[in-house]
């Protein structure tokens, strides 16, 4: 089976990681030959060339963008302006770039398409030109979680979604919400990611309780991309309540992205010496290991392949209850989930702190509830019966 996968940027970043995974066990498990096109070169496109899956580097603009507004209403109108001139740009250069898409796809001679993340711009415009399938895997919630801009609006993102074969959902809140723009849609199916393969889970269970013999200072983790949506100022500020009150806390935050806020947050807190920046980190386990708690303080988080990662590694995961992340934390179960604001936040970490037998039960609570559900193997297995299903009934 031929299949050409469509992704919207180039690191290896989570959507791009799981996309990774996800080639990889197809080819080599599962009868697949993978075909990846990027919009530009990068660490992704690399590790297909190494790994000898075919990829091609043909530029192309998501429909998505983040829109920014300060100043007067003539400042906000200007700017107006200039969003709407770029959304156009974007838009003729994705129409410049068809013909070059539609003639790699044939020289591969592709069966199916499969759209990674809803920010691909132009799936639906190859699958419509080449009668191929096309099963768009729906990694994120663009307007809740990033605050995106639809650049050609809700009723065409709507229409495109609607055009797919299938629509995959990694979680039940990314399905509700693809439903706000398609309405309601028999063709979407639920399959959480793949985070690791299923022999690593034991593995790592092993190693997990060896972090408990150090508990001073309690350490909290935070992965992930820095965005004022992913919660990092706020779990900064719930440190900032913990330490004052006279807890031994301190906070590692590993990620790259918009860190300037961050750093005058951290600088201003009077805790700066309890808060590490790592930037990116490229093999983040070791992270986990060396922590006692994850946050993931992100709004409307999709599904959230750190906190499953956490959770392999036994780590008790606080969680806002919002997006995904009520359907891989299980409050005072796996985990604890807050609802509220750095306040909210900062009773959490503190029933952690205070009482290491809690986080410790809930570390191993969280590490035996992730095995099964989020091996890669299972999600290939999944998607390859979605494309088994699209194929079998032709175009």
């Amino acid at each position: 089976m031929r299949v050409l996968f469509l992704t919207h940027y180039s690191e290896l970043y989570g959507a791009n990681r799981s996309l990774l995974e996800l080639v990889l066990e197809m080819r080599d498990r599962l009868g697949v030959q993978p075909h990846v096109l990027l919009p530009r070169e990068g660490e992704l496109a690399t590790v297909l060339r190494k790994q000898a899956i075919p990829a091609a580097v043909i530029q192309f603009e998501p429909w998505m963008s983040e829109r920014h507004y300060s100043g007067r209403p003539h400042h906000r109108l200007l700017q107006h302006w200039r969003h709407t001139r770029l959304a156009m740009e974007r838009a003729q250069a994705n129409r410049r770039a068809i013909p070059a898409l539609l003639a790699q796809a044939r020289a591969w001679d592709v069966q199916l398409l499969h759209a990674n993340s809803a920010a691909v711009s132009v799936a639906h415009r190859i699958a419509g030109a080449t009668d191929l399938p096309l099963v768009w895997h729906v990694r994120e919630l663009p307007e809740r979680h990033f605050g995106f801009h639809l650049d050609a609006g809700r009723r065409v993102y709507g229409r495109a979604l609607r055009s797919a074969d299938r629509i995959i959902a990694i979680s039940d809140a990314v399905r509700i919400d693809i439903e706000r723009y398609t309405g309601p849609n028999d063709r979407i199916t639920t399959i959480p990611n793949g985070v690791l393969r299923a022999d690593r889970y034991p593995l790592l269970q092993e190693q997990a309780h060896h972090r408990w013999s150090t508990m001073q200072p309690f350490t909290f983790l935070m992965v992930g991309l820095i965005h004022p949506s992913k919660g990092q100022l706020e779990a900064v500020e719930a440190l900032t309540i913990l330490v004052h009150r006279g807890y031994d806390a301190r906070l590692v935050i590993a990620g790259g992205g918009r860190d300037r806020d961050l750093r005058e947050r951290i600088a201003r807190s009077g805790v700066a010496d309890r808060v590490e920046l790592l930037g990116y980190v490229e093999e983040v386990l070791p992270l986990y290991f060396r922590s006692h708690a994850l946050l993931m303080c992100s709004r409307n988080e999709a599904m959230g392949r750190v906190t499953v990662e956490a959770m392999a590694c036994g780590l008790p995961v606080i969680g806002h209850a919002s997006g995904g992340t009520p359907e891989l934390v299980e409050n005072d179960v796996t985990g604890l989930l807050y609802t509220g604001d750095a306040s909210d936040l900062a009773d959490r970490m503190l029933q952690l702190v205070a009482d290491a037998a809690l986080a410790r039960r809930l570390g191993e609570a969280a590490s035996s509830s992730v095995q099964a559900r989020f091996s890669v193997e299972r999600c290939a297995q999944e998607v390859l019966g979605v494309y088994r299903a699209v194929l079998s009934k032709g175009k």
